[in-house]
């Protein structure tokens, strides 16, 4: 084969992988125009490329927000932009002492960090704004599980004067979250933290020895902020870990947990409640669109009357937002996005109102007459049957 025959073989290869390419483009392009996939779109800014929004640098704890870092999320569902203050929260500048305000820590995934969710919408704003009480928000997505709130707690929320810790469960992923064998296979390539051993007796265990360092991912960042493929590839990847890491078809973590992974959540929510020693702690159960489907055939799951047993004999509050969300007057379904399972605006506002109601201490903190619930009495609104 001549040279002028190698070359010109190699421009058609090369123009139908353009061709390949920009074609699988604009079907991606497309299909998230149509509603019909569910991954992020490209923001085309360069701002987004080089963002430590999202970093797994903390050693304690893992994934954080670089102090004020940004970054703008668009999805098919919304375009959002996120701000980080000095210590890494996405929240206002707050500073350590409390100048006599009453004060509340909120630890959790990416529901509590407001995921698509502008600021100002999101439950934790709206406690704020409506109680009078700051709400302090140290929620990251992530994959961020219960013993990542303790240990953020510890070594970093604590510091901040307070008077309540809201730790906000979500039964979807954070019992997965924190079991170290599914961890090892789904979060493979991740910095983490699990208890591991048999309960009480765990021990603290690392997915890796050290941080990883801050290594420029620039192509990885340049294709996800520019090319519909880049998101495509990135969501195909997760799916296949965590298929691989044996995530059944349908999975309600308010019906699916194992006996090991309810001890070890126990385990881990009184190593908070030692840690806020002489503070309230206010524990919250999150409902995912699986969980208030499995609820249409299978009967109530006793997750929530185990939680506030268990929280009566640790001297916490409970409540679950299931009956809540479940019984919203649009369905609850419009509590969430149509293609992102995290909940929307309006999911959010309904969380916040279903709190301020039904956690008697806002009442007391506040002096308001509303709302009559407390540990004791969340047992009675617990989702029955339909």
């Amino acid at each position: 084969m001549t040279r002028h025959k190698i070359c010109m073989f190699l421009i058609k290869l090369v123009m139908a992988g353009v061709i390949m390419f920009t074609t699988f483009e604009v079907a991606l392009a497309l299909m998230c125009r149509m509603g019909r996939l569910d991954i992020s779109k490209p923001s085309y800014r360069f701002g987004n490329v080089n963002s430590r929004f999202w970093i797994e640098t903390n050693p304690d704890f893992g994934v954080w927000h670089g102090p004020n870092s940004s970054y703008r999320h668009i999805t098919p569902s919304y375009d959002v932009f996120y701000k980080a203050n000095s210590y890494g929260a996405r929240d206002k500048e707050r500073s350590k002492e409390s100048n006599g305000k009453k004060r509340v820590i909120v630890v959790g995934d990416s529901f509590t960090e407001g995921y698509g969710v502008e600021d100002g919408k999101r439950f934790t704003d709206l406690l704020e704004s409506r109680s009078g009480i700051e709400h302090l928000n140290f929620g990251t997505a992530g994959s961020f599980g219960p013993t990542q709130y303790y240990l953020l707690y510890k070594t970093l929320a604590r510091q901040f004067e307070h008077d309540a810790v809201m730790v906000c469960i979500l039964p979807f992923n954070d019992f997965l979250d924190d079991d170290y064998e599914y961890g090892k296979i789904a979060y493979s390539t991740h910095y983490r933290p699990f208890f591991t051993g048999q309960y009480p007796d765990y021990k603290l265990t690392y997915s890796m020895k050290d941080p990883p360092r801050e290594r420029s991912k620039f192509l990885e960042s340049f294709l996800r902020e520019f090319t519909f493929t880049g998101n495509f590839i990135k969501r195909v990847k997760g799916l296949a870990r965590h298929h691989q890491a044996s995530m059944k078809k349908g999975y309600a973590g308010y019906y699916d947990y194992t006996k090991e992974q309810w001890l070890r959540l126990n385990y881990v929510l009184g190593q908070i409640r030692r840690e806020a020693a002489g503070k309230e702690v206010i524990v919250v159960t999150i409902p995912a669109i699986s969980d208030l489907e499995r609820l249409q055939t299978d009967p109530a799951s006793t997750l929530p009357v185990d939680l506030a047993s268990f929280c009566i004999a640790e001297n916490m509050i409970y409540l679950d937002l299931l009956p809540g969300i479940r019984s919203a007057p649009e369905g609850y379904r419009a509590c969430y996005y149509k293609l992102d399972p995290h909940w929307n605006a309006l999911g959010s506002r309904l969380a916040a109102d279903y709190i301020l109601k039904n956690v008697k201490w806002y009442q007391n903190t506040t002096g308001s007459a509303q709302g009559t619930n407390s540990v004791t009495s969340a047992i009675s609104i617990l989702p029955q049957k339909p």
